[in-house]
């Protein structure tokens, strides 16, 4: 045997046990913190991207339906939409000059995922009764990131096929981001006469915008609520 074929021993400090358990949770941190990253990097721009192919298509769909009508041909009744049909177009002046949103019948997660939602249940626009409207603070193009931003007298315009129907505000969280904040459960904004009987009768054209309270999650709501203004037909 040659006399240097002798085994060799490393002479690197061997790691403590401690040393290795915490870089081994070094380690996991670091992929946890990836892993996070992604996740918003998804939230921010990749949900964007598929709600901005959504509301393409959804614009497509308006003008296929809309360009459809004579000038004597009556309005399409909303009623009659599926969910995840196109219902109508969102403007809302305070958020920006080109501020637009397709509308989706429905307020499902599918939905919202497409756009602002309208309420099934709830009345439409110029009916008497509460339009009732969700939409995201994050994710999918976030259409409502400033919610908290509206003020009363602040408009809310929807388009539909016969026209263009403008609310006023009458309660919003003027700037506070934590103003009207209500529990999930409180579905009662959308009711007909929020606030009272489900069955009551309503004497008002109203709209509800609700959101998820906070923007970065969902443990609540916010609602901003107002009166028809002007419309078609008034």
């Amino acid at each position: 045997m040659p006399r240097h074929a002798h085994q060799r021993v490393s002479t690197r400090p061997r790691r403590s046990v401690g040393a290795t358990i915490i870089g081994g949770i070094g380690e996991l941190l670091l992929t946890a913190g990836m892993l996070v990253l992604l996740f918003v990097v998804y939230i921010l721009w990749g949900t964007g991207i598929q709600t901005a192919q959504a509301q393409d298509r959804l614009e497509d769909e308006l003008s296929v339906q809309w360009g459809e009508l004579g000038p004597d041909a009556p309005a399409p009744d909303p009623d009659l939409l599926a969910d995840g049909d196109a219902y109508g177009v969102l403007r809302i002046p305070r958020f920006g000059d080109d501020w637009e949103f397709t509308i989706v019948q429905g307020v499902l997660a599918d939905d919202l995922a497409r756009g602002p939602g309208h309420y099934p249940d709830t009345a439409n626009p110029g009916e008497l009764g509460n339009v009732g409207i969700a939409a995201h603070r994050s994710g999918h193009l976030s259409p409502f990131a400033d919610f908290p931003d509206l003020r009363v007298g602040d408009t809310i315009e929807i388009e539909m096929a016969d026209g263009t129907y403008v609310y006023q505000l009458d309660d919003a969280p003027d700037g506070d981001s934590d103003g009207n904040k209500i529990n999930i459960s409180d579905v009662w904004v959308v009711d007909p006469v929020p606030g009272e009987p489900r069955d009551t009768e309503p004497t008002e054209r109203r709209i509800t915008l609700t959101t998820c309270w906070p923007r970065w999650g969902s443990s609540h709501r916010m609602y901003a609520t107002g009166t028809l203004v002007s419309g078609p037909t008034g």
